[in-house]
């Protein structure tokens, strides 16, 4: 009886991943095409990123057991400086309940958005509906304690969707500005943000 749900299990985890490869493989056609339009390279939002929690981790949060991580976590110090990736215009800039802060910024030419949560609404934060370019400051990662989302480790919570933030639902976990998703997230079109990073890079050169 224990081999044959262990089995069934295996197969389950297995269908999992085929339909995950199978929507990947589906979504690297908008990928690609995001990347063909960008005019430059795009960079990571830390001079110094080290990550502890990759995009698509499933259950690593105890307050988000049965979710998957739409973002990359970057450690970071309270008070770090974070840059835009790439030049766009900020779509958001404000405090957001367990994030702390969070900005958002919309990338027109390849069709995406970057977003950078728990930075600090108590440091200085860029304006919203202004145009920012690549490499620009636009805010400070946040303290443990101004939002209930951070936990007990400060970070930077950084991701990249397909779209713009009004293509996306104001509430539910597929919100504009969700950060875990029931499914995982390539079914609401993000992508592994350094994957992306590192293929503008390849498409300019870099």
């Amino acid at each position: 009886m224990l081999i044959a749900t262990l089995a069934g299990v295996k197969w389950h985890q297995n269908q999992q991943k085929n339909k995950i490869a199978e929507h990947e493989s589906e979504q690297s056609v908008y990928v690609e095409a995001a990347i063909a339009n960008t005019n430059q390279a795009f960079g990571l939002p830390m001079e110094k990123a080290g990550a502890i929690q990759d995009y698509a981790e499933f259950g690593k949060v105890a307050r988000f057991a049965n979710l998957f991580h739409s973002a990359i976590d970057y450690f970071a110090k309270p008070g770090t400086e974070v840059f835009a990736v790439a030049d766009g215009e900020v779509y958001f800039s404000g405090a957001e309940g367990g994030y702390g802060a969070l900005v958002v910024i919309t990338h027109d030419r390849p069709g995406i958005y970057s977003l950078y949560g728990h930075v600090s609404a108590k440091r200085w934060l860029v304006e919203q509906g202004v145009q920012v370019k690549k490499g620009q400051l636009i805010g400070y990662t946040a303290d443990t304690n101004e939002g209930y989302g951070i936990g007990v480790v400060p970070h930077l919570h950084f991701s990249i969707r397909l779209g713009n933030p009004e293509d996306y639902p104001n509430s539910g976990r597929d919100n504009w500005m969700t950060g875990y998703t029931q499914k995982h997230p390539a079914f609401y079109n993000f992508v592994d943000p350094e994957q992306f990073i590192q293929q503008t890079k390849i498409g300019h050169r870099e």
